[in-house]
């Protein structure tokens, strides 16, 4: 039986899980020593929770409201996007470009997304970007 990309990327997770003993920011420190793309797979995948993709892309854990939002989230729906927060008469949005290929925390007017944020201090950039451009 030929093995197929997704019973793979099932494999690594089972993996990985194992070697971080479920601990999710070990997880998201050994997916990042993985390809980006492996990564990236995994972590758009329902292989794993959204607060784990986070983690993934930024680096830390987010406070206690994002992190019990996201924990409850399958990271397919960052393909999407998930509204993370309320900031003035914005809302952040985390999710993943398909196009570019990168995790991002977007600023949307509830019609458009007026700016996008990358990086380990996304979602400060567009905390504080909405707070000034948003009110």
């Amino acid at each position: 039986m030929p093995l197929t990309p997704e019973f793979e990327l099932s494999a690594l997770a089972d993996e990985l899980y194992e070697q971080s003993e479920d601990d999710d920011l070990r997880l998201a420190e050994l997916m990042r020593e993985l390809p980006k793309e492996t990564g990236d797979a995994l972590c758009t995948s329902n292989l794993t929770n959204a607060l784990q993709a986070f983690m993934y892309a930024f680096g830390y854990e987010p406070n206690i409201d994002i992190s019990d939002l996201l924990l409850l989230q399958p990271s397919t729906m960052l393909l999407r996007g998930i509204v993370i927060e309320k900031v003035e008469l914005a809302e952040l949005v985390f999710g993943y470009d398909r196009e570019r290929k990168m995790f991002l925390i977007g600023v949307f007017d509830g019609e458009k997304m007026l700016a996008a944020f990358s990086g380990d201090s996304a979602y400060e950039a567009a905390k504080k970007w909405a707070k000034e451009n948003c009110s």
